[in-house]
């Protein structure tokens, strides 16, 4: 299950609005106080409720009525069954779905008594309901009700040849919806009472399914408490115990067997001595969530509490601990959403920089959505657009910017500048960037021609469109900066004509195309036989093969790698393993140095 969306009503600073996640990594920028936590902390009421709590406070000032509503949307998986009453059924089937095929989960708060109780909120499933069912849902009717309005239907189910169990409501439902063809019926929105609805089973399966939501606030105590500590230590402790949780429920399971029988056996025995009193009582269990009963810490050899320790400390080990989820996440566990708060608070760029690769990495794993809120131009600048969302507020109220001026307002709100020197190299996508810097600073013959990152010479991916791009392409513009452009062979004729036009220019400016296909060509087929496990070998076909889909036909898709997925590792990860004898057995190592010899001597010339 994905998070797709947030629908937020009179919550706090947002009258209304929506907002749209990315699949892996969504950038939340804004200036102070414009409801970037808001957004995250909305979140954390829905999931969780327990970092954050709904308050009256919440209530934003200007509603029109008194009553808070938290609306998320998710995407689940097309044959995912939940039980209700007892049957897994699925909810495209019971129509409790919204009009895009979504669950959509609705949790309203009453605000009109002046203060929040439990009774204050109420949970419904958003769903496309057939129009003539809207006013009483069928899934929300009990077995003798059902039955009653079943009457009506069954001689038609029978004609149809339907064989059902009256004992059975989900085949009542589905009898009644085939005999009306409700799928050729109008529909309309229903919100649909999650407690109302038979058998409650439903809600603690969909619930089941949710993300597990870890909220990583930048506020900062001074007490052992510190939350910039104690954040990442409760997610290892939450996310362990998750990874058991089925274990968990059977020891809980026989727990409360076990101990209701003995409670039983004490009021049997009680019924002995004081029947009337044996008559009132009955055997109770509760019990304390599992991650409550257990802490997990860092303690050092000195003995140094860890909120003595300084921020920037603090805030390392929140790096390293999404640096090792990132290298330990897997496809089959529960899927993680990780919000982060100004993850850049008191880190050095450089530290900034590395935390936002290794949150990029989780990102990329499957069942793993990041979220973070920044003020850093460093952290927004290597994003993609669909990454970045911009709140500002307009008119007094905030809203979020989607028109085509969204990477200027981002480039006007964090202050971004473009850094390009005289020189700067033109790639086709960020791959391509990856692949250059990765041999450039791991093989020392290509590193002793030059040093990219030494000599600070910017590589622009020119497809695509994150804001570093956004902002470089502009200054470019009307510049006299050289450009060293580097295309992949495999849109030969595309890339020819844009060939000619560089190189015809009078400042110096060069442009090559590979003697390979793609950048993925350049590196050498033991390396993917190593890292996915698979039959690579070189041959004569190695120079012109669509490497990506190669390796995702012999890995297969169950593994959830696709050619992009494929693409990023092996530029990302591979390259970095090549050498100058791997190079040299694909023949290519004079055309690979050739490539920094021509950066070198238009960089010596500029």
């Amino acid at each position: 299950m994905r998070l797709k969306s947030l629908k937020l009503e009179n919550f706090r600073s947002y009258k209304s609005i929506q907002v749209d996640f990315d699949v892996n990594l969504t950038v939340i920028i804004g200036k102070n106080d414009v409801g970037k936590s808001t957004i995250l902390e909305s979140l954390e009421i829905f999931f969780n409720n327990e970092k954050v709590k709904m308050e009256m406070e919440d209530l934003c000032v200007s509603a029109p009525k008194r009553e808070i509503s938290i609306s998320c949307v998710f995407e689940i998986e097309k044959d995912k069954k939940y039980t209700i009453d007892t049957i897994p059924i699925s909810l495209k089937d019971e129509f409790l779905l919204n009009k895009e095929g979504n669950l959509e989960i609705r949790k309203e708060w009453d605000c009109s008594k002046g203060k929040l109780t439990n009774s204050s909120l109420k949970e419904y499933i958003v769903a496309n309901y057939p129009a003539c069912c809207k006013e009483s849902p069928l899934v929300c009717m009990k077995n003798t009700e059902l039955k009653k309005c079943y009457e009506g239907y069954k001689e038609a189910a029978e004609n149809l040849g339907l064989v059902v169990r009256e004992t059975t409501n989900s085949e009542m439902r589905q009898a009644i919806y085939k005999v009306l063809n409700v799928e050729s019926l109008d529909f309309d929105i229903v919100n649909i009472p999650i407690d109302k609805i038979e058998g409650k089973d439903i809600w603690h399966s969909i619930k089941g399914d949710f993300p597990l939501y870890c909220l990583f606030q930048s506020d900062r105590a001074n007490k052992d408490t510190d939350k910039e500590v104690q954040d990442p230590l409760k997610a290892i402790t939450k996310i362990a115990i998750d990874e058991v949780a089925d274990k968990l429920e059977e020891i809980k399971r026989q727990i409360e067997a076990g101990a209701k029988q003995i409670g039983e056996a004490t009021i049997k025995k009680m019924e002995e001595m004081n029947p009337n009193l044996a008559k009132i009582l009955k055997p109770e269990v509760s019990n304390k969530a599992w991650d409550s009963l257990f802490s997990f810490s860092f303690i050092g050899d000195d003995n140094i509490p860890m909120n003595k320790r300084g921020s920037g400390v603090r805030r390392l080990i929140l790096l390293n601990y999404f640096r090792a989820e990132a290298e330990r996440k897997s496809k089959n566990e529960r899927s993680i959403i990780y919000a982060i708060e100004e993850p850049e608070t008191s880190q050095h760029p450089n530290h900034q920089l590395q935390l936002i690769e290794a949150l990029r990495e989780l990102a990329g794993k499957d069942n793993c959505q990041v979220m973070i809120t920044t003020h850093s131009p460093e952290i927004a600048k290597v994003c993609k657009n669909e990454n970045l969302i911009l709140i500002k507020c307009i008119d007094g109220y905030n809203q979020i910017i989607k028109d085509g001026l969204k990477l200027e307002l981002i480039a006007e709100t964090l202050g971004i500048m473009p850094y390009i020197g005289k020189l700067v190299i033109c790639v086709e996508g960020e791959n391509d960037r990856n692949f250059l810097l990765g041999i450039n600073q791991n093989i020392a013959e290509l590193r002793n021609i030059i040093d990219l990152h030494k000599n600070n010479i910017s590589i622009i991916p020119m497809i695509g469109s994150n804001l570093k791009q956004w902002v470089n392409r502009e200054y470019l513009k009307g510049s006299n900066v050289v450009e060293f452009h580097l295309y992949d062979k495999d849109n030969d004729e595309k890339y020819r004509a844009e060939q000619k036009k560089i190189n015809n220019r009078e400042n110096g400016s060069a442009a090559l195309l590979t003697q390979m296909k793609e950048m993925e060509n350049y590196i050498h087929p033991e390396l993917y036989a190593k890292h996915f496990g698979i039959e690579c070998s070189l041959t004569p076909e190695w120079k012109n093969l669509d490497v990506p889909h190669f390796v995702e036909q012999k890995i297969g898709k169950e593994k959830g790698l696709d050619e992009s997925k494929i693409k990023r590792i092996a530029n990302g990860v591979l390259s970095k393993q090549m050498t100058k004898e791997l190079f040299t057995k694909l023949e290519v190592f004079e055309e690979v140095k050739g490539w920094f010899e021509q950066i070198k001597k238009m960089y010596e010339s500029c």
